[in-house]
């Protein structure tokens, strides 16, 4: 055991660190090198779903992608899609609060789906 600790503790000093790494910045370093760090920033508006649309609809819809300016959105059953696209516009307005400056969301599209 105390071989490994030294083989560890002799790693950590090549490699011009003595102090462990917290986990949040190993994985911001892995997600940067991997080029998935501006993918997740793309989608961080659905941490917010519930503030831009309400939580009574959060509850029956789930944002699903974003592609060409287009979000498409899962929702429960028609009635739900039906209702939703009469408020396209206000959804519109709130979802671009959240958005990075470079994203730009033109349409809102309302399917149904299963939301598992």
């Amino acid at each position: 055991m105390s071989r490994r600790f030294s083989e560890n503790t002799a790693l950590r000093q090549e490699q011009g660190s003595a102090k462990p790494s917290s986990v949040e910045a190993v994985l911001r370093q892995a997600l940067r090198k991997f080029g998935i760090d501006q993918e997740l920033t793309k989608y961080k508006f659905v941490l917010h779903w519930p503030e831009i649309v309400g939580q009574d609809i959060a509850d029956r819809t789930k944002p699903e992608s974003l592609a060409h300016g287009v979000l498409s959105v899962r929702v429960v059953d028609s009635v739900w899609a039906q209702e939703l696209g009469f408020h396209k516009q206000a959804i519109l307005k709130r979802l671009k609060r959240y958005l990075e400056p470079d994203q730009n969301v033109e349409d809102v599209r309302f399917f149904v789906g299963n939301l598992r």
